[in-house]
């Protein structure tokens, strides 16, 4: 089956050249001019990609982005006419999966959406990844489930709600073994190098991250800062 690709610009032409460009490389594409209507698209339809553009006529992009991170884990690529740093990492902190600057070549997106779509294939080939077989890992008092990409509070199964982005930079710590996972390398396992972010970047995901761990246990931390290097777990995760 092909990928689904959403594409939301209030531009017209954008959207309409878009759509026979993904059409022309074997996707399956739809195109809307706001928020309202990728949101009434992706009630009725199986979206695997959205492109996502900031400025739109009803709601800020980014937070029309926030909103579709609290119900679906289906990628995002943010496009936007500002190449403010501040503006690449607060759309990278809320979990979108690339952002590309306008204007941009139509096959500089092409090659980012293949990315990311690719990406996202092997995070759901590579499960389950526990020795059980299971896929489902301890750390703490939080369960991950690598099937179906959760995590959960022990105590009474409360979905902690992470984003993909967040899911699968705490399975990279996971996998890590409570050794050391630096910088660069929560960079690569993230995105694959395909985006031009800093170190501030990482820091804010992990800040969201602890954020939402938080509410398994206010006074301990599942992630150890080891300053100069990078990050790691603070309990050794185990199979259950």
């Amino acid at each position: 089956m092909k990928d689904h690709i959403l594409v939301v610009d209030d531009d017209s032409q954008v959207t309409s050249f878009l759509q026979r460009f993904f059409k022309k490389h074997g996707y399956n594409s739809t195109g809307v001019g706001s928020a309202a209507g990728m949101f009434e698209v992706l009630k009725h339809d199986d979206v695997d990609l959205v492109v996502l553009d900031l400025i739109l006529p009803d709601e800020d992009g980014l937070e029309a982005a926030r909103r579709l991170q609290q119900t679906s884990d289906v990628p995002i690529i943010m496009l936007s006419a500002r190449d403010e740093l501040h503006d690449r990492i607060v759309g990278l902190e809320l979990g979108a999966d690339d952002y590309v600057t306008k204007p941009y070549e139509p096959r500089e997106l092409l090659a980012r959406v293949r990315s990311v779509l690719r990406r996202r294939r092997k995070q759901h080939s590579d499960a389950p990844s526990s020795r059980t077989g299971t896929g489902l890992v301890q750390i703490g008092g939080v369960s991950l489930d690598f099937v179906a990409f959760v995590a959960r509070r022990m105590s009474d199964g409360m979905d902690l709600g992470l984003t993909s982005t967040e899911f699968t930079l705490l399975r990279a710590l996971t996998e890590a073994g409570g050794d050391i996972l630096t910088r660069d390398a929560i960079l690569n396992t993230v995105y694959g190098n395909s985006v031009q972010i800093t170190d501030r970047a990482i820091d804010a995901h992990i800040v969201r991250l602890r954020r939402k761990l938080a509410v398994v246990d206010n006074d301990s931390d599942l992630i150890v800062t080891v300053h100069g290097k990078g990050y790691r777990l603070a309990a050794r995760p185990k199979d259950i």
